[in-house]
């Protein structure tokens, strides 16, 4: 179906809302590439079989990642007028007695995490799995309320992720997809990069450089063919969370893109996207093929003049590819190494023309922010820094996955809140922010907030979202050689590590 109008795209909500509640059991399997290194894959294809074979009534779909990665493999059971269950881990041999459970219309106890009644969904508002009764009654297991990994999160970016299938053009558009887009479309270009400059918006990545004054930039740079980029290139060592959010909602990347290039003046996007991330390239281009068969992407979007297209770029992700001078000679088939500035990129970027770019998480915060405004983005996060921020919790800590947090949440909140502590009980040493060229942290400063400045006054950095929890046992002479070697291996050779 094209998708010319709103009218036509409310349809098509509709109708893709009886795929997340089809009137019969939905059971979803995080196949992210943290599920998949689990054993995903045969718990996905063990619960198929199941089913099958036991003609029970149910639909099994494989989703991204829900943040629970210490838990994998995830499995998340929604019984029709039932709470929705999180189980894990739940290995194909766990999955005979879960299907004995879905078979009683029942629940089973063993490997279930959590029971959510209801969630807020930063979109649709209040989404109700249960019509009648509470988790509470659900026996021993906990309710959403009572559980801290989930309950302190406040999901914008992460709202669909682990939820819909990422394959889905259609579950997308039911949670809400592509309506900012519908509504951009009907404003003027300008109007669009102010309501960006107003929201505060800082790059997700690097030292957290406002993101409308560069599209602004770009707006007003002379000249046509102007191009934007999405970097995917993670080069720092123990983060994944663009890979994993790119496997688990392409299109909140998708929408953000044309949004961007409606307002700028771009008619080509170019996703910079490492080779080995084969999941996160393969639903990232069925995501792109389906928006263009949609007519979302390409000629006349929704029945206006506006063109645009997006072509994916693999590379070889080295880490200073990360900087986007050396990303744009990546793009262009040149050695990934930068470039003295000015020009800035804005003015004269790729093959010479004005380019924007930001990474995967920037472009993803522009949807939410068309659609509910930059009133309600301000009113999320620190004074210097709005919204919310995407962390990949990692090292010795008892909970690492993938959170999300308003800006300004304290470490100790993350690391102790969310994140359940140090692992086995150790003391914490240090906390590394911002990748290699952030800095480790130690646990007197604890107090510190997510925030661009607030890390950045005390000596490191908050970059991507990279956070590694070290404990009383980490030798960290060994630490500091690691990151000097990484940066000889790593540097492009203009400066000496």
């Amino acid at each position: 179906m094209k998708i010319k109008d709103p009218k036509v795209l409310a349809d098509a909500k509709k109708k893709a809302q009886s795929l997340l509640f089809p009137g019969k059991v939905r059971i979803s399997v995080g196949t992210a590439s943290c599920g998949l290194a689990k054993g995903a894959k045969k718990t996905l294809n063990a619960l198929k079989a199941g089913i099958a074979s036991h003609k029970i009534d149910a639909r099994v779909v494989a989703v991204g990642c829900n943040g629970l990665c210490h838990r994998e493999p995830i499995v998340e059971v929604h019984m029709p007028g039932k709470a929705k269950v999180v189980y894990g881990p739940v290995t194909e041999n766990d999955v005979p007695a879960l299907l004995q459970a879905i078979s009683k219309k029942d629940v089973a106890e063993k490997r279930a995490i959590v029971a959510i009644d209801a969630e807020e969904h930063v979109l649709e508002g209040t989404i109700r799995y249960a019509e009648s009764g509470t988790p509470e009654s659900m026996g021993d297991i906990p309710a959403l309320k009572d559980y801290d990994y989930l309950r302190l999160q406040h999901k914008v970016i992460l709202r669909n992720a682990g939820t819909i299938d990422p394959e889905s053009i259609e579950e997308y558009i039911a949670r809400g997809g592509y309506e900012a887009l519908a509504k951009a479309i009907k404003m003027k270009p300008a109007d669009i990069v102010q309501e960006i400059i107003k929201s505060g918006l800082r790059g997700r990545g690097g030292g957290g450089f406002p993101v409308g004054l560069k599209w602004k930039s770009c707006m007003e740079a002379a000249g046509n063919g102007k191009y934007l980029i999405c970097n995917v290139s993670e080069g720092e060592p123990g983060i994944g969370m663009h890979r994993s959010f790119l496997e688990s909602d392409p299109h909140a990347v998708i929408e953000g893109l044309i949004i961007g290039a409606y307002a700028i003046g771009a008619q080509e996007a170019y996703v910079y996207i490492r080779d080995n991330y084969r999941l996160a390239l393969s639903r990232l281009r069925k995501a792109v093929a389906d928006a263009t068969e949609a007519g979302l992407l390409g000629e006349n979007i929704f029945g206006s003049s506006f063109n645009f297209k997006i072509t994916i770029k693999e590379g070889g992700g080295r880490f200073v590819c990360g900087e986007e001078t050396a990303l744009i000679a990546c793009i262009e088939g040149r050695i990934g190494e930068p470039r003295q500035r000015p020009p800035f990129p804005t003015i004269q970027g790729l093959f010479g023309k004005p380019t924007c770019i930001n990474n995967v998480e920037s472009w993803a915060n522009v949807p939410v922010i068309i659609l509910k405004g930059s009133d309600w983005f301000n009113s999320i996060g620190s004074i210097n820094t709005r919204g919310t921020k995407v962390i990949s919790l990692a090292g010795d800590v008892a909970h690492p996955g993938m959170i999300e947090v308003d800006m300004g949440t304290s470490l100790k909140d993350v690391i102790f809140g969310i994140g359940g502590g140090v692992a086995h009980g150790r003391a914490l040493k240090g906390i590394q922010t911002g990748g290699p060229s952030g800095g480790v942290l130690p646990a007197s400063m604890v107090s510190l907030t997510v925030d661009y400045d607030d890390l950045r006054s005390a000596g490191s950095l908050l970059g991507s979202g990279g956070m590694i929890i070290m404990s009383e046992d980490t030798d960290m002479v060994k630490i500091a050689r690691y990151f000097t070697d990484f940066f000889v291996q790593e540097s492009c050779g203009k400066c000496v590590p």
